[in-house]
């Protein structure tokens, strides 16, 4: 999508910059005002409505138009009220895209040779001048606000958050295979694109796509990963899965609940428990269901009926997964690919911080598990799952 509206915009001679998070977008602004801001609703780990506060806090008269496939009044309502200038809703027409960036945006000169835009930014680049961001597209659009006064002392319109490039790689993925032990590596592509999540259970491998709102199961094969069954769950922003037994749990960090879903055709639901944050990962370790919440807040609860919380711990990374076997808890943040691995003592001392050897650039890291020694993990926008040894990880 990011590369959709940026083709548009650059042939219209805008200038581009693009981000591919929250915490990236934010830096980037900081570093060079962008005349315009497109911010996709839908993002993993700080979500749209936490980036237009965040941009505000910079700059509060950079105009923002929100995009997202959601058209809920309500959410129209909120973001409107924090300062956002305008509402697209996709699908949408490139004229009205263009419309919209022309009412907000200073006319581009004649098009240019201009510098390309960074696609997939590590680190924020400096942006070039006038120029639109590409986000995801998005919900209804509310009343067009009036362009605001023309602020000659901006540049480039930004891109902001846009996670859905999807399968746009697909026919260029690798798959190989290493020699076994630490250094194996191996590729299975063809899964979902937008995985936020990973649980083995009974030999499947479940995964939760943000982005459709399924969980997906997968069994191993000769040719790789094979799609057993496909779960709709409508409504349901999946940020952690948990398997205990024949229950599922399923974390929403947007509406701030855990769901307990029946692993049975169709994943009824059981009950849903509403959380005190945001959780954005679950793990059940046999005894308890470990939570984590978007601000480092880990509780150790108990699976029952009213998954009553035992222990709590305060985790200074605030990661977005987490995964605990024999020896230690594993946690991992999207935004930065790090992995950190704490000891189980009475306060979670900090071991190990990690890299993945393997880059991606632009595809942050965002599901991981454990099985059997061997790391399972995703990108965001790819339709890859990774396996690999233990030489995978860099330490620091």
């Amino acid at each position: 999508m990011r590369l959709a509206v940026r083709n548009v915009l650059k042939l219209r001679g805008y200038e581009i910059a693009e981000a591919g998070d929250g915490p990236t977008a934010l830096e980037l602004v900081k570093a060079s005002r962008p005349d315009l801001v497109l911010l996709d609703m839908r993002l993993p780990g700080m979500d749209g409505i936490e980036v237009l506060s965040g941009l505000k806090k910079i700059d509060s008269t950079v105009p923002v138009v929100m995009i997202t496939g959601y058209g809920h009044i309500q959410s129209a309502v909120d973001v409107m009220k924090m300062g956002a200038s305008e509402y697209l809703q996709k699908p949408f027409e490139n004229a009205q895209l263009v419309e919209t960036v022309k009412r907000f945006a200073h006319s581009p000169q004649a098009p240019r040779a201009v510098t390309q835009p960074v696609p997939i930014p590590a680190r924020p680049e400096p942006a070039a001048p006038p120029a639109q961001q590409v986000p995801e597209l998005a919900p209804a659009a509310a009343a067009p606000a009036p362009a605001p006064a023309a602020a000659p002392r901006r540049r480039s319109p930004l891109l902001v958050p846009a996670l859905a490039l999807a399968a746009l790689l697909a026919g260029f993925l690798l798959y190989r295979q290493a020699s076994a032990g630490a250094a194996y590596y191996k590729e299975y592509p063809g899964v979902a694109a937008n995985i936020s999540a990973l649980v083995w259970t009974e030999g499947k491998l479940f995964a939760g796509d943000w982005l459709t709102q399924a969980v997906y199961v997968y069994a191993t094969g000769k040719d790789g990963l094979r799609l057993e069954s496909t779960f709709p769950l409508e409504k349901t922003h999946i940020s952690g899965l948990a398997a205990a037994g024949d229950t599922l749990y399923v974390a929403d960090s947007w509406k701030k609940t855990i769901e307990a879903r029946r692993i049975e055709p169709g994943l009824p639901l059981i009950r849903s428990f509403p959380a005190p944050g945001k959780v954005s990962a679950l793990y059940y370790d046999g005894e308890y269901l470990w939570t984590c919440d978007s601000e480092g807040n880990a509780v150790l609860r108990r699976p029952d009926s009213e998954l009553t919380p035992s222990v709590s711990f305060k985790l200074p990374e605030k990661p977005d997964q987490i995964f605990k076997d024999k020896g230690y808890l594993w946690t991992a943040v999207s935004s930065t690919g790090k992995l950190y691995r704490h000891k189980l003592d009475g306060s979670l001392t900090l071991d190990g911080v990690y890299t993945l050897k393997t880059a991606r650039t632009g595809y942050p890291l965002s599901a991981f598990s454990w099985r059997e020694g061997r790391l399972w993990f995703a990108r965001d926008g790819l339709g890859v799952v990774f396996e690999s040894g233990k030489g995978e990880l860099v330490k620091e």
